[in-house]
């Protein structure tokens, strides 16, 4: 009985979401005075209709934005230093400082 407990529940940990978990990815280009980004998964699926937030160094939110089906958009460039978060809430975010362009 003991040996298929552990044989399930072996199984069951290999099945879980952790044996499959991908980290998100932020990719940013700077085209003519505005960055355009691409927000996906290490898996390379990509981040369709997910939140992408521009900061300041100091943690001011300047800019919110939202991937479009492809995980694009595009937006101005912000003046001064600032980095861009995505943060699909069940891993470590993905960030982009500007110092990258």
């Amino acid at each position: 009985m003991l040996k298929s407990s552990l044989l399930v529940g072996s199984a069951l940990a290999l099945l879980s979401s952790k044996a499959f978990a991908h980290y998100p990815t932020l990719d940013c280009e700077a085209l003519a005075g505005n960055l355009h980004c691409i927000a996906g998964y290490s898996d390379g699926s990509v981040a369709y209709n997910e939140t992408v937030q521009i900061k300041t160094y100091s943690e001011e939110l300047i800019e919110t934005l939202t991937t479009d089906d492809n995980g694009e958009f595009t937006t101005s460039r912000p003046q001064g230093e600032y980095y861009l978060v995505f943060n699909p809430g069940h891993e470590d975010p993905a960030e982009f400082d500007y110092a990258e362009l």
